[in-house]
């Protein structure tokens, strides 16, 4: 932690040298839930808040944006459920005076460009693929260091690479004795993450994506994962078959301004000769969707999106490799062995912005016995024993005031089955898990930060503080 807290300065400060202007504002934020929503299985009453900086500096070819902020739970004492599309928490500081608890975040991202390349460096969340939800590279985990490029070959092509390092959150015997009480966690096994991907204009109404990613661990950083044109597959090979690949394909069907159609193709493994066998070596993710503006009043907006992921994907024989940081899944936010069926619609009338979403999940178990059979090729019926259901309709409205101010009242439907579901524990026979029903009602403001994506962003009209140099 101190390392990373070391390279997040040095980044700040060089940044600040070279910035001729630099933009400081506030971040403030509060949020309560009559009923706790999907943050808990209780019908209790929560509330979230947090304040903080955030900063954008600008120099001829350089860029900085940061966000740092803490933030503070009440009315829970741990992480909230992570079964939803909120990005999870990396650090838990627990209150013993009472029912809260801390977190903070740090987000920095400094970019150089060269022409028709832009080199970035530091702690920030990348999204890959079309789709509201993406089953290669999400949100859905917290902010990671990275460092790597992007580069427009040409009108029509793009190229992105980068490295990462994650947090395993497996513990190391080996050096966990020299840091013995000495700060809140343990060490833990490296783990890193390597992606390259290149998106082609094809024409003026189809889009092709392609994404290749790799875990690997243990090890220190793999030179090897430093060549960004290579292909990952034959470098790992090179390794000993050691890490874990996931490779993506995407499309984007523009049919008009107003209309595209999209999806998603992931592959962990396949076996073409078994292709159409039972059982199979069809490791794959499907998504497919569409979006469409100006359907019913002007600037409304409509996404339809389903997701489903098989319940071998992204999990790897080598626990160190499997496809996750801080306990979260790095590609669709529900993980393997999951489905979703999501619609927002979405419009402003009055200066006001009413959302209407929609959303059916639902994943099922990850036994260890089950990551042994399908290395076995051995059969396994979806969501044959205890699976988990969540089907929630949120509606909210919010309005921006003066100053940057943002107000928003909500209310959201919950239908949870098998609440508290734990896709890791193997239930006996019998075992019941308890169903909910409720509504619960939001009302909360925010000052630079939308509270719903878990993003920080300088309003136009917020309250601000320019420096020239």
């Amino acid at each position: 932690m101190k390392k990373y807290k070391k390279y997040i300065l040095i980044n700040i400060l060089c940044s600040i040298f070279f910035a001729n202007e630099i933009t400081f504002s506030p971040i403030i934020y509060a949020n309560y839930e009559s009923k706790g929503s999907t943050w808990t299985s209780l019908e209790k009453s929560i509330g979230v808040g947090g304040w903080g900086l955030t900063m954008q500096g600008y120099f001829d070819n350089f860029s900085l944006s940061m966000d740092a902020y803490n933030n503070r739970f009440f009315g829970l004492t741990d992480k909230p459920n992570y079964f939803s599309h909120e990005q999870g928490l990396s650090w838990v500081g627990n209150d013993p005076d009472g029912e809260q608890f801390d977190f903070d975040v740090t987000n920095l991202k400094l970019s150089y460009d060269y022409k028709t390349i832009t080199f970035e460096i530091g702690k920030f969340k990348r999204h890959w693929g079309p789709g509201h939800s993406s089953l290669i590279l999400s949100s859905k985990a917290p902010t990671f260091p990275q460092f790597g490029f992007n580069w427009d070959i040409n009108s029509n092509i793009n190229f992105e690479y980068f490295h990462a390092s994650l947090r395993s959150l497996m513990k190391d015997d080996i050096n966990s004795a020299v840091y013995e009480g000495i700060g809140a966690e343990v060490p833990e096994y490296n783990r890193y993450l390597v992606g390259h991907r290149i998106d082609w204009n094809l024409s003026e109404n189809l889009i092709i994506g392609a994404s290749e990613t790799l875990v690997y661990g243990v090890r220190n950083i793999d030179l090897l994962y430093l060549l960004p044109f290579a292909p990952f597959l034959s470098l790992q090979q090179y390794k000993g078959d050691l890490d874990n690949i996931q490779w993506e394909l995407d499309f984007q069907w523009i049919i008009n301004e107003n209309q595209n159609l999209y999806g998603s193709f992931l592959m962990d493994e396949w076996k073409p000769s078994m292709t159409f066998d039972k059982p199979n070596r069809n490791w794959f993710g499907y998504q497919i969707g569409t979006e469409i503006s100006n359907s019913i009043i002007e600037k409304d907006y409509f996404r339809l999106e389903y997701n489903w992921t098989d319940h071998r994907v992204y999990r790897h024989q080598n626990s160190i490799n499997d496809y996750y940081s801080h306990g979260y899944p790095i590609g669709f936010w529900a993980g393997p062995h999951a489905q979703e069926l999501y619609l927002n619609y979405t419009f402003n009338k009055f200066n006001t912005s009413f959302s209407f979403t929609y959303s059916a999940a639902k994943r099922g178990e990850l036994l260890p016995q089950m990551l042994v059979n399908q290395y076995n090729n051995e059969d396994y019926d979806r969501f044959n024993n205890h699976s988990e259901s969540l089907t929630t309709f949120k509606i909210l409205i919010s309005k921006q005031l003066k100053n940057g101010i943002e107000v928003h009242f909500g209310i959201t439907s919950i239908d949870w089955i098998n609440a508290d579901f734990d896709p890791y524990f193997d239930y006996i026979e019998g075992f019941n898990l308890i169903n909910i029903n409720k509504n619960s009602f939001s009302v909360g403001f925010s000052h630079n930060f939308n509270i719903f994506n878990q993003s920080s962003e300088i309003r136009n009209n917020s309250i601000k503080k320019i420096v020239s140099f």
